[in-house]
């Protein structure tokens, strides 16, 4: 949310949300529903944005021009890790995706993740540790079944990442 016009509309969105819930029943604590409404649109938000990141990523890799040089092979192999790299963060659980794109592509610090998400430091930390690990082996093992001189080309099995 980076322009004045963005806050407007979330704003808007949070008091329409909290009239609407307060027709259905009373609202015991006002303030920390709107807060809540608000968190969570925000993280809608973010988790929109996350995937048109990823999206983008993706599409971006078809679009990368490829000149006939001898380093043709070079490029292809970087547009293919860029692919398996994308892929791999898709499998991410959404909380740890969520966590490793703000790192990863929006440059966030660690503190800044925790106070946008309302989460510990060492939850964090948690998931971005987790997320490398997990983006790392399924680099590995994609490659590794891609490789069919490998003598230890394994079946890649999706472990689901806390």
């Amino acid at each position: 949310m980076s322009s004045e016009q963005d806050i407007e509309d979330i704003v808007q969105e949070v008091y329409i949300r909290a009239h609407n819930a307060e027709k259905e029943k009373a609202i015991d604590q006002p303030k920390a529903f709107l807060f809540r409404i608000a968190k969570n649109l925000a993280l809608d938000e973010l988790n929109k944005k996350s995937r048109l990141v990823t999206n983008y990523l993706e599409d971006c890799i078809s679009l990368v021009p490829t000149e006939k040089t001898d380093t043709i092979e070079s490029e292809l192999e970087a547009n293919e890790a860029i692919k398996i790299y994308c892929e791999a963060i898709e499998q991410l659980p959404d909380k740890c995706k969520q966590i490793f794109l703000m790192r990863k592509v929006h440059g966030l610090k660690h503190k800044e993740i925790a106070d946008k998400l309302g989460v510990s430091l060492s939850s964090v930390e948690k998931h971005l540790k987790l997320g490398g690990a997990f983006c790392q082996q399924y680099i590995h093992e994609h490659r590794q079944a891609s490789n069919p001189t490998s003598s230890n080309v394994s079946e890649f099995r999706m472990r689901k990442v806390r």
